[in-house]
């Protein structure tokens, strides 16, 4: 069963597991014995391959494959399985490579792929670019409005004993009355 992957051909591959999952969501309603679930469609089909490149090419197949799985972009994936061929488009999610002692020219390569889905065209009916294009104006704006002379002046503070001054009349009459009682109190009692 032979496997090209973004161009490079696995056609040593001796174990292919498949992965799918459906995608729900499930809603606690009070009251409710069980939970409601909602249908969201599926997950992404994803491939587990397993395999292993061999020869006098594998060491360069190798960097191959390693080489689109670190640009983490979309690639060709062509599979003939059972005398019919599959295209779709995958990233590789996981990468795993060994080698056993002794096997200079084999290497052992565990792939996860996962279908790609084109992302859907943006809707402009929600007006977003006419709030984007107003946003910018309004920033645009702003930055006309101030300027550098602005962002740099600061304010005079000044003396600030004044409004203390005020505050500290007040402590003096509390205090003053406070020695008044002191010393009715003294006079009682008398000094020890």
């Amino acid at each position: 069963m032979p496997i090209e992957i973004g161009g490079i051909s696995l056609s040593r591959i001796h174990r292919i597991h498949t992965l799918e999952r459906a995608d729900f969501v499930r809603h606690r309603v009070p009251g409710l014995e069980g939970d409601l679930v909602q249908n969201m469609g599926r997950a992404s089909v994803r491939l587990q391959i397993e395999g292993a490149f061999f020869g006098e090419t594998a060491l360069d197949d190798l960097n191959a494959l390693r080489d689109i799985y670190k640009a983490r972009e979309p690639i060709d994936f062509l599979a003939d399985i059972t005398g019919s061929a599959y295209f779709a488009q995958v990233i590789i999610e996981q990468f795993e490579v060994s080698q056993l002692a002794g096997e200079v020219d084999q290497f052992n390569i565990a792939l996860v792929v996962a279908e790609y889905v084109e992302p859907p065209e943006a809707n402009n009916d929600l007006g977003l670019d006419e709030v984007d294009a107003g946003l910018e104006l309004e920033a645009l704006d702003f930055m006309d409005m101030i300027e550098l002379p602005d962002l740099l002046s600061v304010p005079g503070f000044g003396d600030p004993t004044p409004p203390l001054s005020a505050v500290l009349d007040g402590i003096k009459a509390s205090i003053s009355k406070l020695t008044d009682s002191a010393s009715v109190l003294s006079d009682l009692f008398g000094d020890d």
